[in-house]
């Protein structure tokens, strides 16, 4: 369904060599020849759907207190890549209309992780599919999240859309939500992924992807068990092997 080429996805964009989740790192994974971006999306207090990991602003910006806490007119003020190194000052958080903007420029291809605050589930998700839905988006693009509601909230107001389960711990129903929501991949944390559980994920022909891989040769042995991509947050080390 999706083809992973190189097989691996910038996590949070090239953020070895950028500020993560800022155009700056969407950026750096295109000119490095990443085909495949993933980020995290949350609402400000305005509704914005912004682009930012953290539910918190100190950790990748100048800013303190929670996200859904501010308006993007303020968070947009913020510097969101000193902390990573001064040349990226300038960087902010971007908003999700501008990263799919720019996926269509660079043809890059997405993976948007829902990350919503608790109790905004679905507001989160009916205003992250109104702008995709509004956004003409040229590349493949899927979703995913950690939350089982967030996922059945996608479906509820989505049949079509991709999705994929991301898992922090094995689910041994994991089959099953995935076959009630309609998902089309399983992303695993690649520290508790085995051969046998490989198998078993590709044996019922589901996309099989592992998070976050920064070893090469690692990332070889899950080629080698069927993994079709990995999450890394330096894919030029993976792809040069």
């Amino acid at each position: 369904m999706f083809i992973f080429n190189p097989p691996v996805i910038a996590h949070r964009g090239l953020s070895v060599a950028a500020p993560e989740n800022t155009l700056a790192a969407f950026r750096q994974a295109k000119t490095a020849g990443i085909n495949w971006i993933e980020f995290d999306v949350m609402l400000a207090a305005c509704g914005e759907v912004v682009v930012i990991h953290d539910a918190t602003l100190e950790r990748t910006t100048n800013g303190k207190g929670f996200v859904h806490d501010f308006s993007y007119e303020e968070l947009k003020k913020l510097d969101a890549g000193s902390w990573f190194n001064s040349h990226f000052s300038h960087e902010r958080i971007p908003t999700l209309e501008q990263v799919l903007e720019l996926a269509n420029e660079l043809t890059l291809s997405i993976n948007i992780e829902i990350k919503p605050f608790v109790g905004q589930e679905e507001e989160t998700v009916k205003r992250v599919l109104h702008l995709l839905k509004n956004k003409n988006i040229k590349n493949p693009f899927f979703v995913s999240s950690f939350s089982l509601d967030v996922l059945r909230y996608v479906r509820e107001y989505s049949k079509e859309i991709l999705m994929g389960y991301l898992m922090d711990g094995w689910n041994a129903g994991w089959k099953m939500v995935c076959d009630e929501l309609d998902c089309i991949s399983v992303d695993i944390d690649h520290e508790i992924l085995t051969r046998e559980k490989a198998e078993e994920i590709k044996k019922n022909n589901f996309i099989l992807l592992a998070y976050t891989v920064n070893d090469a040769a690692r990332a070889k042995e899950l080629f080698s068990w069927g993994v079709d991509a990995v999450f890394s947050d330096n894919p030029k080390k993976i792809i040069q092997k």
